[in-house]
């Protein structure tokens, strides 16, 4: 059942990672035009909160592969919202290249803390599927 609701998880992840990027034109940072970091983030919420919630009808190998789809969806919609298209580079004067490196700057700044962010997240849902692993029967309230 664990290797399953992993499996399922990993399968949505890609999809719906693979459609903000190709699809939406969501890109950031890091590899594949920033697909590994929206399938980590889509990976652990899936994997996180499907399996905390209650099942849904039908079942594939004791996993209720709706409740992952579900989740995936609304964590792979929210991503898209809050994510801006990407956008094509311009070429400009030296005073726009100057105030882009600046803009630059201010992004590095803010991909730091975001990464700061993002690990602990990763963490923390991490902390909470594998809690549903070892405790089964405890429900959320």
């Amino acid at each position: 059942m664990v290797f399953t609701s992993i499996l399922v998880s990993v399968i949505f992840a890609l999809l719906f990672s693979a459609i903000l990027v190709y699809g939406f034109s969501r890109r950031t940072v890091g590899p594949f035009n920033g697909m590994l970091f929206l399938f980590l983030i889509i990976f652990m919420f899936t994997w996180g909160l499907g399996s905390w919630m209650t099942p849904i009808q039908p079942m594939y190998g004791e996993v209720s592969w709706l409740s992952y789809l579900l989740t995936a969806i609304l964590i792979m919609l929210l991503i898209g919202a809050l994510l801006p298209p990407a956008r094509t580079p311009r070429k400009g004067t030296p005073a726009k290249k100057l105030a882009r490196e600046e803009q630059n700057n201010a992004s590095r700044a803010v991909g730091i803390t975001f990464g700061i962010f993002f690990w602990f997240m990763v963490i923390a849902l991490l902390v909470i599927a594998i809690a549903r692993i070892l405790a089964p029967d405890i429900t959320m309230m």
